[in-house]
């Protein structure tokens, strides 16, 4: 009976476990901390952002305009580190800052259409998504998997609650 009982509580717990898949599946944020979706800064919890730098903020986000990147967008700035500075931002981008990207090298995995070009400052993730455009950057040092994460819940994000530029 005692071999049974374990045998089902074993099932259990890799049934109930985490999934493996395609590494589309959002993390789960289990600070509790939710996204205020206010303001470009909103559709991120400090917690992510966090997670994707590798380091925790020292300074608040803050809302930036970025003309050359065609958008309006927050900024994140992280703990540095040794000789790095860790920090993030997003961009709010437009079709036309979209299109100019196209010479970068196209990314799977995310969106309908994306590209990863080598920017004055970060690695820039550019992604499309029906008619969302979102560039994520994350630096000093590149973080593809981390600006995929972010850029996801983003997207999904804006979905539900469009930005208002």
């Amino acid at each position: 009976m005692r071999l049974v009982n374990f045998l089902i509580i074993c099932f259990l717990i890799v049934s109930c476990g985490p999934k493996s898949g395609s590494g589309s599946e959002l993390p789960q944020d289990d600070s509790g901390e939710q996204p205020t979706l206010n303001g470009v800064c909103g559709y991120l919890t400090k917690t992510e952002v966090e997670r994707a730098l590798g380091v925790r903020l020292s300074e608040e986000p803050a809302e930036i305009n970025e003309e050359y990147l065609g958008g309006r967008g927050c900024s994140y700035v992280g703990e540095t580190t040794g000789m790095e500075a860790h920090f993030g931002y997003v961009i709010f981008t437009t079709i036309e800052e979209f299109e100019k990207v196209k010479v970068g090298k196209p990314t799977s995995g995310i969106g309908d259409e994306a590209y990863t070009i080598d920017g004055p400052d970060a690695q820039q993730l550019w992604v499309r998504e029906g008619d969302l455009y979102v560039m994520v950057a994350i630096g000093d040092v590149p973080r593809p998997k981390e600006s995929k994460v972010l850029a996801q819940l983003v997207l999904t994000r804006l979905k539900t609650k469009p930005i208002e530029l």
